[in-house]
């Protein structure tokens, strides 16, 4: 299969649309529905998502819309080019419907970073030599280590 494929699935839950909305935006929801722990959630058009595998490694994602309840999209961010589980990142998008006998949850994954693509931010974006020259503040966003981890570039949000 090809890993830049999009992949889209729906099912049809016998329960309302409050339901299932609560089933991916709670933390502790999310977290059995990814398989690992949602450290932090918030659910805001450039929020950020902080999840934790059982390894401790973290994964972090932006939240692009919100529309309880019926749409959630966000975009796992880029893991290290080079690192252990380097990933170019997706777009993941929930939308629910209400059909009969329940709601419809469609989930589309979509491939990030196509030729062109790119990923919106909220804020400014600056370069550090290293992640030693500039400390993370408290809740700061997520760091994408460059090739060769040369310069770092950290998105300010």
């Amino acid at each position: 299969m090809n890993p830049r494929a999009r992949v889209e699935k729906q099912v049809v839950y016998p329960v309302g649309r409050e339901e299932v909305w609560a089933a991916i935006t709670r933390p502790e929801e999310l977290s059995r529905w990814f398989g690992m722990e949602v450290v932090s959630l918030d659910l805001r058009p450039a929020g950020r998502i902080v999840f934790k595998d059982s390894g401790g490694t973290s994964r972090r994602a932006l939240v692009e819309e919100v529309e309880p309840p019926y749409r959630f999209v966000f975009r796992w961010l880029p893991a290290p080019v080079g690192g252990p589980g380097h990933d170019p990142g997706s777009r993941v998008d929930f939308s629910l419907e209400e059909v009969p006998g329940g709601t419809a949850l469609t989930v589309v994954e979509t491939p990030s970073l196509a030729v062109g693509e790119m990923i919106p931010m909220a804020g400014p974006v600056f370069l550090a030599a290293s992640t030693r020259d500039l400390p993370d503040p408290i809740g700061a966003p997520p760091r994408i280590v460059g090739r060769g981890q040369a310069r770092e570039m950290a998105l300010s949000g």
